[in-house]
């Protein structure tokens, strides 16, 4: 059920308010989707299109996908020089996905902060709800950045424990020990799936995120048989691999089964697949992004270019594990600690870089996992940017219809909206490190 923005949650910034700022209490960081939208390449695209009579995808990405004019022997003395062959291509090819984040306000909520005569600091709480709801939007796609093409923002790690229907009040269920909480929102509807394209268990409303402890709650129930291993996947998606926006994680695979945007990885072998490492379980040392590298020139070549524009991407459990790289060898001049104070050599940041390449740390990027992926392999296509829904004539927030009595009600709505999707043209182009070790946080 929708829990519209009403007078009662806004009654703390109204005018007998005493507190001279507001403090935001809600996780905040979009980095993925920032970098995809500053470093990628955004392209506009159309609808899927279905001209001629034939339904087919909106935009394609095409790739070399297999060489050919391979040498030969021969004698030279009136042999056969033989038949020839040629390289192969292929296109991937894939449509944008809408995506909707409304808020919802009632009239005497804006009333009752309208202006300084009757809010702290002259507060408005729709003017504040558009910069905040724009923030959720943003939130929700970086999850789905980082997703797996499914729609599914978590799986329920081995190692949670589901609490269904066991508490009270806006804790009456939860999930403790999600891989990422940070990964969903508050008052955000998800729907649980026994796997990706699995049974749909139903869904449940989550009333609040704790990232500290990584842990979803709910003021109701769980759908029956929610259990470790299921996936959380978004409102109104069908949980079926590749109908979502495809994510970091839905190109970063190393397989050559099932199918990439239409592609089957099975009759491209190596080709649709990106080298990984697993770890085992081992810390990352100095020697770990040489054979990152050693691998992607084993792929495409020492001359590639996607070892001149790699980056990587990791949470703050990998960057925390890089940056004690720096510790384990870090040495100082002993005249240079003068006096009775010991120095102090613990640095306020995470690195920015990583082997000379640049480092981005992400709070929503997988615990235990280090993406390498190279920017200009990637196209953005954008229907629509993510902007405020237009109802038409440039009208942006609108009133809610009565169901019961054909009227209105004292609420208006406002939305955000995007059309989007993400590919990846070069997916040897990239490298990934699972079961990293992960340093103790907490």
């Amino acid at each position: 059920m929708a829990n519209p923005l009403a007078e009662a949650a806004v009654q703390a910034v109204e005018i007998d308010a005493f507190s001279k700022d507001i403090p935001n209490m809600m996780y905040d960081s979009d980095t993925l989707y920032r970098l995809m939208k500053e470093k990628a390449t955004v392209i506009p695209v159309s609808n899927i299109t279905g001209g001629g009579g034939v339904t087919r995808p909106s935009f394609r990405v095409n790739m070399r996908i297999q060489a050919g004019a391979a040498i030969t022997q021969g004698t030279g003395n009136g042999d056969s020089l033989g038949r020839g062959t040629g390289s192969q291509w292929a296109g991937m090819a894939l449509s944008p996905v809408f995506f909707y984040s409304g808020c919802e306000i009632t009239y005497l909520a804006r009333m009752a902060t309208n202006g300084p005569k009757r809010s702290e600091g002259g507060f408005k709480v729709q003017a504040q709800e558009l910069k905040n709801s724009l923030t959720q939007a943003e939130q929700g796609l970086e999850g789905l950045m980082n997703s797996d093409g499914s729609g599914a923002f978590d799986q329920i790690p081995a190692t949670a424990t589901v609490n269904n229907n066991t508490g009270s009040g806006q804790s009456t269920s939860s999930i403790v020990g999600m891989n990422v909480a940070v990964q969903f929102a508050d008052q955000q509807v998800v729907q649980v799936f026994s796997s990706i394209g699995g049974t749909n268990r139903g869904s449940f409303t989550i009333s609040y995120v704790d990232g500290v402890s990584n842990t979803l709650y709910s003021a109701g129930a769980l759908p029956a048989g929610t259990t470790t291993g299921d996936y959380l996947v978004i409102n109104g998606g069908s949980g079926a691999a590749g109908s979502s926006l495809m994510g970091l994680r839905a190109y970063q695979v190393n397989s050559n089964v099932g199918s990439l945007n239409g592609l089957p990885r099975a009759s491209f072998p190596g080709r649709l697949s990106t080298p990984t490492i697993n770890m085992n379980g081992q810390a990352v040392v100095q020697a770990t992004e040489t054979r990152i590298s050693t691998l992607i020139g084993r792929a495409l070549g020492p001359e590639s270019e996607a070892l001149k524009d790699l980056i990587y991407y990791c949470g703050p459990d990998q960057a925390a594990a890089i940056q004690n790289i720096y510790y384990t060898i870090n040495y100082f001049n002993v005249p240079d600690a003068k006096g009775d104070v010991t120095p102090d050599i613990t640095k306020r940041f995470f690195p920015k870089t990583w082997g000379g390449r640049d480092l981005h740390v992400s709070w929503n990027a997988l615990p235990g996992r280090i993406d390498a992926f190279c920017p200009s392999t990637w196209y953005m296509g954008e229907m629509i940017p993510l902007e405020l829904y237009d109802f038409g004539s440039g009208v942006t927030v609108a009133p809610i219809v009565d169901i019961n009595t054909g009227g209105y009600l004292t609420s208006n709505i406002f939305y955000y909206n995007a059309c989007l999707n993400l590919v990846n043209s070069n997916v040897r182009s990239g490298c990934y490190l699972t079961s990293c070790a992960q340093p103790a946080i907490s």
